[in-house]
């Protein structure tokens, strides 16, 4: 960031906030994400997150259905390589993929590498969890569906008290 004066290092101070705010967040709320328990199952995230003048890192929002919209060149190559490395995050320790022999690698770029990083496992993250006192109603957080349901009713009491 030095093109502005600016002296941060990106990687060290606002990635290991961001990835605390991610890890954070699938911990509160693991006991919601999965309550029947499915087996071999993950889901993708969408994080959104502003920075101050400080470089502190602020959590706006977290989408449980992220666009995936190929929308512009660098979306194009993000994408594409980011589902392919939750792939291999989630997918690869449960049915490993055949090795690549060394002549086929230069056809494979990135065959042994993987910048994305998982940040939640709850097979070992969320044992300790089971064992907190915890109540699972989260006070003041409103779910999506639960705003729906209310303005649904809101609508209903309107329509019979004109």
């Amino acid at each position: 960031m030095d093109n502005n004066n600016i002296k941060c290092d990106f990687v060290k101070t606002v990635v290991p906030q961001m990835k605390k705010m991610g890890t954070d967040s699938i911990r509160a709320v693991s006991r919601k994400l999965d309550p029947t328990r499915k087996q071999c199952t993950f889901e993708i995230f969408g994080y959104d997150f502003m920075i101050d003048d400080n470089f502190k890192v602020w959590l706006i929002e977290v989408n449980t259905n992220p666009c995936l919209e190929l929308s512009s060149p660098y979306l194009a190559r993000l994408i594409p390589t980011m589902i392919e490395h939750a792939l291999k995050i989630a997918i690869d320790p449960i049915f490993p993929p055949p090795p690549v022999p060394p002549n086929k690698r230069h056809q494979i770029p990135d065959a042994q590498d993987n910048r994305f990083e998982l940040v939640f496992n709850e097979r070992d993250d969320a044992a300790e969890l089971k064992n907190l006192p915890i109540d699972d109603t989260i006070n003041g957080i409103i779910e999506e569906d639960e705003l729906e349901d209310e303005a649904t009713e809101e609508e209903d009491l309107d329509e019979n008290h004109p």
